[in-house]
């Protein structure tokens, strides 16, 4: 059967996400750049998923994920 990963950012971690995204936004367009948009990372492990973006070398942690993995019809 067919299966789907789905990973849910944890309340927090959206919350530090979105602060993050909108901060790097509005500077990009301050500076009359086109917006670049962001990359996130989601670390999977068995006990705990990280998700984290880098900038300039440093790694910015916005906290946890949920993942699961469903079957589909």
């Amino acid at each position: 059967m067919p299966q789907k990963l789905i990973i849910e950012l944890t309340e927090e971690a959206t919350v530090k996400y979105l602060t993050y995204a909108r901060e790097r936004t509005e500077a990009e367009v301050n500076e009359d750049c086109e917006p670049s948009g962001s990359t996130i990372r989601v670390d999977l492990h068995p006990f705990e998923s990280t998700v984290y973006a880098e900038q300039n070398g440093r790694f910015i942690e916005f906290g946890e994920a949920k993942v699961d993995l469903v079957e589909v019809d």
